[in-house]
């Protein structure tokens, strides 16, 4: 949970691939306990399919964190830009005192 008490979407990942596991675990000994035989094509398929969702997952947390990054960047572009405002106004007050 973040700070403000919402669920983060890494845990809801977490319990969707903890619940994905549990359904494999179940359907592996499913299959065994009734002496059936999986379809190649159907595995090949599923393998295919979990690596298209792991990439994606990559993909997304990857863009989550490098959001995380742009906005802590922008805020210190923020906080660098005032204070050279800042100098600037100090160095106008101080030309404008000084009669040299």
């Amino acid at each position: 949970m973040d700070s403000f008490g919402q669920p983060r979407p890494e845990d809801n990942q977490s319990v969707v691939r903890r619940m994905q596991k549990k359904y494999w675990k179940t359907k592996q000994v499913f299959i065994k306990a009734t002496g059936k035989k999986e379809d190649e094509h159907l595995v090949a398929s599923d393998a295919e399919l979990d690596a298209k969702l792991e990439v994606f997952h990559s993909v997304q947390e990857t863009c989550t964190e490098l959001l995380k990054i742009i906005e802590k960047y922008q805020l210190r572009l923020n906080v660098i830009s005032e204070e050279e405002n800042e100098l600037g106004l100090f160095l106008k007050f101080q030309a404008e005192r000084d009669a040299t």
